[in-house]
């Protein structure tokens, strides 16, 4: 399962986000977040939530060495209350500064790879909590700082990644005709594919709820939900994300 969305997840950031429909980050203050509203059906439903997270990544073609070296001076320079470190690997250069906030812990990594003829940069911004910290005040947080951040960060409106851990108090086969089936209802999410073997359940749908989608062979998609026995089979950990998963179970 965890290999399934992975392999989906290398896809579409190897071909740089393919391209998004009806994208925007300008968040209203009384507008629901795409994560937001993954995590109302999950409370709807009695899921625990673990684990949750907002990833969003550019790839930069037009970065030169003296480029990234400004780029990088004037984002240490901007978030300056976030802890730096430089690696250097050969030519390739990776720069990361996080820092730890009541919300979640934030991560901003550049990375610059010069090449031959072209070079080969990418941008990352990522918040990560847990249960504790995913409710009223981070929700105000990530509209009022990491939203307006992205516009500091990034030269372009990237896809924002939104994903929700946790587990449900059940058996799996429960949870995929109950929980499951309720959680995709409130979402007003329609199956486009899903993938079934003996201790996992993974689906993959199209949602008008979410504030973006991704082009696939046939239609859209913007939720996938993956479903996992736990323990000795009386529990069942999730993943719900959109629009694919970021998270691994």
């Amino acid at each position: 399962m965890g290999r399934y969305f992975y392999i989906l997840l290398i896809f579409f950031v190897g071909l740089g986000f393919l391209p998004i429909i009806n994208g925007k980050n300008t968040i209203e203050a009384n507008q629901l977040l795409d994560i937001e509203k993954l995590d109302h059906a999950i409370s709807q439903t009695n899921g625990e939530v673990t684990e949750w997270s907002l990833y969003a990544r550019e790839n930069v073609k037009s970065f030169t060495n003296k480029g990234f070296a400004q780029y990088s001076k004037n984002m240490q320079e901007t978030f300056s209350d976030f802890e730096w470190a430089t690696k250097e690997k050969g030519e390739e250069v990776i720069v990361v500064g996080t820092r730890k906030t009541s919300h979640g812990e934030e991560t901003i990594k550049l990375q610059h790879t010069p090449g031959n003829e072209h070079s080969i940069s990418y941008v990352m911004y990522e918040i990560r909590g847990n249960q504790e910290s995913l409710g009223e005040k981070t929700s105000r947080y990530l509209k009022r700082q990491y939203i307006p951040n992205m516009e500091i960060i990034f030269t372009t409106k990237p896809l924002i990644f939104s994903c929700i851990k946790g587990e449900f108090n059940d058996t799996l086969e429960k949870v995929l005709s109950n929980q499951a089936v309720e959680m995709m209802s409130i979402l007003d999410a329609t199956e486009t594919e899903s993938l079934e073997e003996e201790d996992f359940h993974s689906v993959s749908a199209y949602s008008k709820q979410m504030s973006r989608s991704i082009p696939t062979k046939d239609n859209e998609m913007n939720i996938q939900l993956g479903l996992r026995k736990s323990g000795m089979g009386t529990k069942t950990t999730f993943v719900i994300g959109t629009p694919i998963l970021t998270i691994e179970y």
